[in-house]
C-alpha cells in the first residue's frame, strides 16, 4: 500500500505554472504568491511581517464592519419608528353609499351630529344603525368622534372644502 500524503508534491503543483495558467490567471497571481511565501517560510521575521499584515487587515475589516452594523441599526429604528402608512390614503377615495353621503351632509349643515340627529333624520327605529354608520365613516377618517358627558358626537376631522 502506497502513502498517498507522501507521493503529493505541493510544490510540483505550484510549480506547474502552465496548468494554473490554463485553471484562472487570478489563481496564477495567487499561486505566486504561495510560492513567494513558501521560500520564506522558513524566516521567522517574515512570518511576523505577514502576522503582523493579517493582523492589520483584519482590524480593518473589524472597523468596517462596525460601521456597516451601525448603519443597519439607525436604518432597522427608521423602519420601526416611521409612521405607518394608511391604505386608505393611498387608494382613490371610495364613493360613499346615500345615506353616508345624507349623514355627511347633515354634519356640514349642523357642525356636529349625535346618533340621534342620525337616527331620526333617517328614519331608523333605534340609534344602533345609525351609531354604527357614524362608527365606519369615523374609522375611514371622515369623521371624528368627541364624547360629550354620555353622548357621542360626530365632526369632520377638517373643515369641509366648501364651508
Amino acid at each position: 500500500m502506497t502513502d498517498h500524503d507522501s507521493s503529493y508534491d505541493a510544490q510540483k503543483l505550484l510549480n506547474d505554472f502552465n496548468a494554473v495558467k490554463r485553471i484562472s490567471p487570478d489563481f496564477n497571481e495567487l499561486s505566486m504568491d504561495m510560492q513567494e511565501v513558501l521560500k520564506e517560510s522558513n524566516n521567522p521575521a517574515f512570518l511576523a511581517a505577514l502576522l503582523y499584515k493579517l493582523t492589520k487587515e483584519r482590524e480593518e475589516t473589524n472597523k468596517l464592519l462596525a460601521n456597516i452594523e451601525k448603519k443597519f441599526a439607525r436604518i432597522e429604528e427608521l423602519l420601526i419608528n416611521r409612521t405607518p402608512i394608511n391604505p386608505n390614503t393611498i387608494t382613490q377615495p371610495k364613493i360613499l353609499s346615500e345615506p353616508d353621503q345624507f349623514i355627511m351632509h347633515l354634519v356640514d349643515d349642523l357642525k356636529m351630529v349625535s346618533a340621534q340627529d342620525v337616527k331620526l333624520r333617517l328614519a331608523y327605529r333605534n340609534t344602533n344603525a345609525a351609531s354604527q354608520r357614524l362608527n365606519k365613516l369615523t374609522r375611514e377618517g371622515h369623521l371624528v368622534s368627541v364624547r360629550q358627558g354620555r353622548k357621542v358626537l360626530f365632526m369632520r376631522p377638517t373643515p369641509t372644502p366648501n364651508a
